[in-house]
């Protein structure tokens, strides 16, 4: 892959990502804000996008369409990785020793890869492997502080 972001970095899955731009959640939205002012750099997989407009496809709601295709890129706040052959074979990896769905898979060996070590995400039957750790879309403004 290449690219190593480090420990400093968090991974945002599809939930967290509809749920900052559909519904502005507080939680994630002090996420964005301590990101932009350089605690730690946000990372996303580019399958977040394919997720991301499967309702506003169906709703043909063209405005949010063009939101998620406009704010699903790399700035200096969030990274949006490509899907590529060492993405697409560590997910397989994952998917046949812990299962799950290739989605899923994906997004955790893109968070992985580039050494994340948190997945924010509010699916609670996401299976990560040893080295990752969920944390909610609700809690992710605790992240890195102290309770």
């Amino acid at each position: 892959m290449g690219l190593s972001l480090g420990e400093r970095s968090i991974y945002l899955d599809a939930n967290a990502i509809i749920r900052f731009v559909e519904s502005q959640e507080s939680s994630i939205t002090a996420l964005f804000g301590r990101a932009a002012a350089g605690e730690f750099r946000l990372v996303t997989s580019e399958m977040t996008l394919a997720e991301c407009l499967v309702v506003p496809m169906r709703d043909r709601d063209v405005r949010l369409i063009a939101g998620y295709e406009g704010f699903l890129q790399s700035d200096e706040t969030m990274t949006v990785v490509p899907v590529d052959r060492a993405v697409l074979r560590r997910s397989a990896e994952l998917r046949a020793r812990l299962g799950g769905k290739t989605p899923d898979a994906i997004h955790c060996a893109t968070a992985e890869l580039l050494s994340c070590g948190i997945v924010v995400s509010s699916d609670k039957r996401l299976r990560l492997p040893d080295g990752l750790r969920r944390v909610d879309v609700e809690d992710a403004s605790l992240i890195g502080r102290n309770r």
